[in-house]
């Protein structure tokens, strides 16, 4: 008895000399302009033959990149003589506006979104998981084709239903420089039972 009492004494002592795990680092957020980026307001088109893009407003300022006569950028911002625009690579710099053609008729680029949520089909009282259907919409925004990617639900009704559901939302697609795109959704529906 006197062995076990200092055996569970000794693993005490063991235990509380053990140092604690380093708290986690602590991570500061960026800055708040860091954050916020322009949001496009329409395209412009380049009527140079080459014209260069700058990281400021001014003829001195440093050259990002080089663009051709006829390629679209997109606006975000017009400050007089100078267009803020993005590449299509994602980078954003200045170009005069002596040497690009402001497009009205081309629409801001843009994410996608509903037109028509997916009406709900059934309740979430039958089983519980996920069920995760992979939507392929043209750039129209019509669903093209649906396919049941993942079901833990065990319930093979259960995503027929999903996938009948999805079929019935309407999509806005993303457009990138004025263009509509084809893209792929991933609808998850999760079910819960109900207590």
């Amino acid at each position: 008895m006197k062995r076990l009492v200092l055996s569970a004494l000794l693993l005490l002592a063991i235990a509380a000399c053990q140092t604690a795990p380093p708290p986690p680092p602590v991570v500061e957020p960026p800055p708040a302009d860091a954050l916020a980026r322009d949001e496009p307001i329409g395209t412009v088109r380049v009527t140079a033959a080459t014209l260069n893009v700058r990281d400021e407003a001014s003829t001195t300022s440093a050259i990002l990149a080089s663009v051709k006569k006829g390629e679209k950028l997109v606006l975000l911002r017009g400050d007089g003589s100078w267009y803020k625009v993005r590449l299509s690579t994602g980078v954003d710099g200045w170009v005069s506006s002596k040497h690009v053609r402001r497009e009205r008729s081309c629409p801001a680029d843009s994410e996608f979104r509903f037109v028509e949520p997916p009406a709900v089909s059934f309740s979430d009282s039958a089983a519980h998981g996920v069920v995760s259907v992979e939507v392929d919409v043209d750039a129209r925004g019509k669903i093209l084709k649906t396919k049941v990617t993942g079901n833990t639900t065990g319930d093979e009704a259960l995503a027929f239903l999903t996938e009948r559901e999805i079929r019935t939302a309407m999509f806005a697609p993303p457009v990138r420089i004025c263009n509509p795109m084809r893209f792929i959704y991933v609808y998850r529906k999760t079910c819960k039972l109900s207590s």
